[in-house]
This record gives C-alpha cells, sequence and structure tokens, in this order.
C-alpha cells in the first residue's frame, strides 16, 4: 500500500513538474548588451516556443540605449517586443539618467519598484533569473 502511495505520488510531482508553466526574468545593465538581449530572446523562442514568459528588467545606464532617437536600439527593441516580451524600466534609473517617459522607445513599461527589488518579487513568483 505505502508503494503504491509513493508511486502515485511521484506520478502527481512529475505531471505538475510537466505542466508548470516556464518563466524567466533577464536582467540587463550595461548599455552594451542589447544585443545580447536580442539574441537570448530569439534564442529562447525557438528552444523554448512562445509559451514562455519572458520579462526583462533594464537598470543603470542601459536606460539610456531605449530612447526614441536611438535607431538601432529601437529596431532591437520592436523585436523583441513583438516577440511577447515585457520591457521593464527602473524607475530609479530612469530618474537617475534625467530620461523623461515620452523620451523612451513605445512599448517600454516603467516599473513602479526599484529593477531589483523587482526582479526579487518575479524570483518569488517562480522566474528564473538571468544576468545578461
Amino acid at each position: 500500500m505505502v508503494r503504491e502511495w509513493v508511486l502515485l505520488l511521484a506520478l502527481l510531482l512529475a505531471t505538475a513538474a510537466a505542466n508548470a508553466e516556464d518563466k524567466v526574468v533577464l536582467h540587463i545593465n550595461d548599455a552594451h548588451k542589447f544585443s545580447h538581449l536580442k539574441n537570448t530572446v530569439k534564442n529562447f523562442r525557438k528552444e523554448l516556443g512562445p509559451t514562455l514568459d519572458i520579462k526583462v528588467v533594464v537598470n543603470g545606464k542601459a536606460v539610456t540605449r531605449l530612447l526614441r532617437s536611438n535607431i538601432e536600439h529601437e529596431k532591437i527593441v520592436r523585436d523583441i517586443l513583438d516577440q511577447d516580451v515585457t520591457i521593464g524600466l527602473c524607475h530609479n534609473a530612469v530618474a537617475n539618467n534625467k530620461v523623461k517617459k515620452n523620451m523612451l522607445i513605445k512599448g517600454l513599461r516603467i516599473l513602479e519598484s526599484d529593477g531589483n527589488v523587482t526582479i526579487m518579487e518575479y524570483q518569488k513568483e517562480g522566474y528564473i533569473y538571468i544576468k545578461l
């Protein structure tokens, strides 16, 4: 009888793990890594499919590369957003770098919390953290 319960429990755990939604939060604070971010998102989509929940948190000087005037990075951001990825910018980094909301590429979100706090909250929700 105990053996059957152990087997049933193992089956239930395996089923839950197989049905768990994969979630990842990508952290970028290096202004020179946006091409790497684009490739990482592309590779995730290719290998893990469209159901992977991808969040990006940008802080530090990296927010200065997300201005509408930066055509190269606007194309990268458009490509990432078109793959159903959320990009959030640390409100402290935006303020500290004197970036105004109307200066940013459309579709970007200014986070209500500090970027690092947001990453911690995502991790509590089961997101896997990857620093780029």
